[in-house]
């Protein structure tokens, strides 16, 4: 199913899960693993869960170019609390790959071979590693490209094959998404104290009324788009920030 939503955040879920969100709250979710005891060959890949074909981390940059969370703790030697950008969709992740390897001075004076290297985050006089070879391999194979030549002197063909080839060696793997559609509150009955006792939530064409107490155990839950406010006496609802106060939505 393709869901059109513009999504505005991304978080890390359960079980390497990324939860994506609208502005007005619903939620796509990306599972790891499409099942319990899937193998861990056939799950989903960081880079689609994140939308983030070249699998880079989330800085400046990535904020910069779109990126709207991070989820994945990236593996570093300084223990440092990396993670991989998530974008909103395949092709924002993609453009900001493009420019990754061409913006400043970082990568496009590298060679492919050279380059390899600082992707990977190889420290100048260590050897080659593992991860290394298999991506220049990878790139070499994939391409067909002299590994001697500079990004900078690739045309445009040239570059998107190599943008293939990263993505390739970085795994594009599609998994299970589920879609949930978070209820709304659509109205309000008060008592003569003019407290609210009552919500009606859901949709235009698919609405019912529920109690206080329901309508706070579904917000917990995350299917009701509203904040609990845990007051001394009691708890109670508010709306977000930019809906309208339900004090313009009594139903007489």
């Amino acid at each position: 199913m393709k869901i059109h939503n513009k999504w505005t955040k991304a978080e890390e879920g359960p079980d390497n899960s990324v939860i994506y969100i609208d502005e007005d709250g619903n939620r796509l979710k990306r599972f790891w693993k499409a099942y319990e005891g899937q193998p861990v060959e056939e799950a989903s890949t960081r880079s689609w869960r994140n939308n983030n074909p070249g699998n880079h981390s989330l800085g400046p940059f990535a904020r910069r170019n779109g990126a709207i969370g991070g989820a994945g703790k990236i593996p570093n030697k300084k223990n440092l609390d990396l993670k991989f950008a998530v974008y909103p969709d395949y092709e924002t992740g993609r453009k900001a790959q493009a420019l990754r390897l061409k913006e400043g001075t970082i990568y496009i004076n590298l060679t492919l071979n050279e380059f390899v290297r600082k992707y990977v985050g190889v420290e100048k006089g260590e050897p080659d590693t593992k991860e290394v070879t298999d991506y220049r391999k990878a790139i070499k194979i994939f391409t067909k490209l002299d590994m001697d030549r500079t990004i900078r002197s690739l045309n445009d063909k040239e570059y998107e094959k190599l943008l293939d080839a990263m993505k390739k060696h970085e795994g594009w793997r599609e998994g299970r998404e589920e879609y949930t559609d978070i209820k709304k509150v659509l109205g309000v009955h008060v008592n003569k104290q003019r407290v609210i006792f009552e919500f009606l939530i859901g949709s235009v064409n698919n609405s019912k009324w529920v109690a206080k107490k329901e309508a706070i155990a579904l917000t917990e839950a995350g299917e009701l788009y509203a904040i609990v406010v845990h007051a001394q006496k009691e708890s109670y609802l508010r709306p977000k920030f930019h809906q309208p106060p339900f004090s313009q939505m009594i139903v007489t």
